[in-house]
């Protein structure tokens, strides 16, 4: 019993940690964090911290890979609610504007695989794979615009999520629209070039 409810324990202050660094990894980004801040926020000493993390490095790739899992997850759970493959990229797309709207995991691992690839925290394939298989699927199905390649199509969405986490971060002269908002703005003129006129797959998820 002594033993479950130590290991009960080192898990919760583990995953306090993960969240509070992830909440400092997405404001601050990598060379930003310290430790220091990190143990404040999560309420644990500088030893506990360093036993669970003993590096930076280490700390980040526990953030990112539970960032990357939340987006997983959502990811999946859109796709299944989506009617058409075509439905499911704006389903897709809608959840990931959510996600970097209001998740600091998701934003966190996000920034860090923009920013260090050698930390390996690859958050791309926690989604971008499944829109371009439901891109070529749309294409068989003839739900793209005659020209539309699914690949040119899959970069567009890229470019478009891409966007919305630079517009996320912290800017000290505005305040930025939601991630939400500007997803519907932006998925509604890409539509323009990959999507028939009476198919908006944003509001068919």
């Amino acid at each position: 019993m002594t033993e479950r409810t130590g290991q009960a324990r080192a898990a919760r202050t583990r995953n306090r940690l993960v969240l509070s660094a992830a909440a400092e990894f997405a404001s601050r980004g990598y060379d930003g964090t310290s430790f220091a801040r990190v143990c404040r926020e999560a309420a644990v000493t500088m030893g506990a911290l360093t036993f669970h993390f003993p590096t930076k490095a280490s700390l980040a790739q526990a953030v990112g890979a539970a960032g990357i899992e939340a987006t997983h997850s959502a990811v999946d759970d859109a796709d299944a609610r989506a009617a058409t493959p075509l439905a499911s990229v704006g389903g897709i797309a809608q959840t990931l504007a959510e996600l970097l709207g209001g998740q600091a995991l998701v934003r966190a691992a996000a920034r860090l695989a923009r920013e260090h690839p050698a930390l390996e925290v690859d958050w791309r394939s926690s989604w971008l794979p499944l829109v371009r298989t439901r891109l070529y699927q749309a294409h068989v199905l003839d739900q793209l615009r005659p020209g539309t390649q699914p690949e040119t199509a899959a970069l567009l969405v890229g470019s478009l999520v891409a966007g919305l986490e630079v517009g996320l971060l912290p800017h000290p002269a505005r305040r930025p629209r939601t991630a939400q908002q500007q997803l519907a703005e932006q998925w509604r003129t890409a539509l323009v070039g990959i999507g028939p006129d009476h198919d908006h797959p944003a509001e068919a998820s």
